[in-house]
């Protein structure tokens, strides 16, 4: 088993490889020219960038984003998903790593960016777990809970009709 095949052995679907961004940015040899899905923050305003959280978004970290083609219909591939509002998005595209920038006589500065995708076949938005909380919160008869312990669940609860 070569080494892309050991991060996707247990997470693989149709030829897909399912990772987290810490995957993308310890690994990216091992990943790059693979079909991905990954859940990554757009901080919006036209940004041309996904980065591995909000956080590393709000203090544009670079070294932790990844680069997203230009809508190009004319390249023969057909629109981009669109990613309009800021927010987590599972992406479904083909990974590239980051190749060295080489200025002159030998010198190679840091990765500017951790990678980037050909093209994203899917983008579908995420709600993060604060907008599940404020969704229920404003329900005003729901609680939070995690389901198994695993997955944030809003519960409705019964309205006492005295």
């Amino acid at each position: 088993m070569n080494s892309a095949e050991v991060i996707c052995a247990y997470r693989m679907s149709g030829g897909v490889c399912y990772v987290s961004p810490t995957q993308l940015l310890t690994a990216p040899e091992k990943l790059a020219g693979r079909d991905v899905v990954v859940v990554l923050y757009y901080p919006g305003f036209g940004a041309r960038v996904l980065f591995a959280s909000r956080d590393a978004a709000q203090s544009n970290d670079l070294s932790s984003g990844f680069v997203v083609p230009d809508d190009d219909p004319a390249g023969g591939q057909g629109a981009q998903p669109t990613l309009d509002q800021p927010g987590y998005y599972r992406v479904l595209a083909r990974f590239e790593r980051s190749e060295p920038m080489i200025v002159g006589e030998g010198v190679t500065p840091l990765a500017v960016v951790a990678g980037r995708f050909d093209r994203i076949a899917q983008a579908q938005r995420m709600s993060s777990l604060d907008e599940i909380v404020e969704e229920c919160n404003a329900l005003g008869n729901c609680s939070m809970g995690y389901s198994h312990g695993l997955l944030p669940m809003p519960r409705l609860e019964a309205i006492d009709k005295k």
